[in-house]
Formats: C-alpha cells, structure tokens, sequence
C-alpha cells in the first residue's frame, strides 16, 4: 500500500522550490531595480581591473540578471522534475553516511 503523506510531502517539496524560485527573483528584480537607480543617479562610475575600465553599472546589473535567471530556472526545474514523480536523491553516489568508508568526519581512523 502507498504511502499516503508521500504525495503530501512532494507537494510541499514543489511549493517549497517554487517558493524560493519566486522569492529569490523578486529579490533579484528589487536589486536590479536599486541598480537602476543608483545608475540615474551615479552614472559616473566605473569599475576597473587589470588596467582596464567600463562602466560598473550594466557590467554589473548583467551578472545578476545572469546569475538570478541561472538560480530561478534551477530551482523551477527541480519542482518540475519532483512534480512529475523524480526523486531527486535517488541516485546519489552515497545514500546514507554509514556508506562512507571511514569515520564519520570523512577521516580514516588508521
């Protein structure tokens, strides 16, 4: 017989990534939006490295757009995945830490 909290549990777990993937994409849309002011209001700056200087404002705002697309579909896909039925921990290298060879620390005791 299955287990009925099974079906409850994943349904939590999609909630639960679903929720990050919104949460952490509103705080990147709130970051960018202070970006944005911060370029209206100091367009002048910029950032320099190795000899080299650009505009710190958009070399900026760029990666945490990259950066927060990269998370938000990372966590959307997992609840997709975990939606459908996978269990993302089904095939770990090591399922429990008795599995590991050695102490509990990872340390061998020799």
């Amino acid at each position: 017989m299955p287990d009925p909290d099974a079906h409850n549990s994943a349904d939590a777990a999609v909630r639960l990534l679903k929720g990050a993937a919104v949460l952490f994409g509103g705080l990147g849309a709130a970051f960018l939006a202070w970006l944005g002011r911060q370029w209206a209001r100091y367009p002048e700056m910029r950032a320099s490295q190795f000899g080299f200087e650009a505009p710190l404002w958009p070399a900026l705002g760029g990666f945490v757009l990259v950066a927060m697309l990269a998370v938000v579909g990372l966590f959307w896909r997992a609840a997709r995945r975990v939606e459908a039925g996978e269990n993302l921990f089904a095939q770990r290298h090591r399922r429990r830490s008795s599995d590991r060879p050695g102490s509990s620390n990872g340390q061998s005791s020799e």
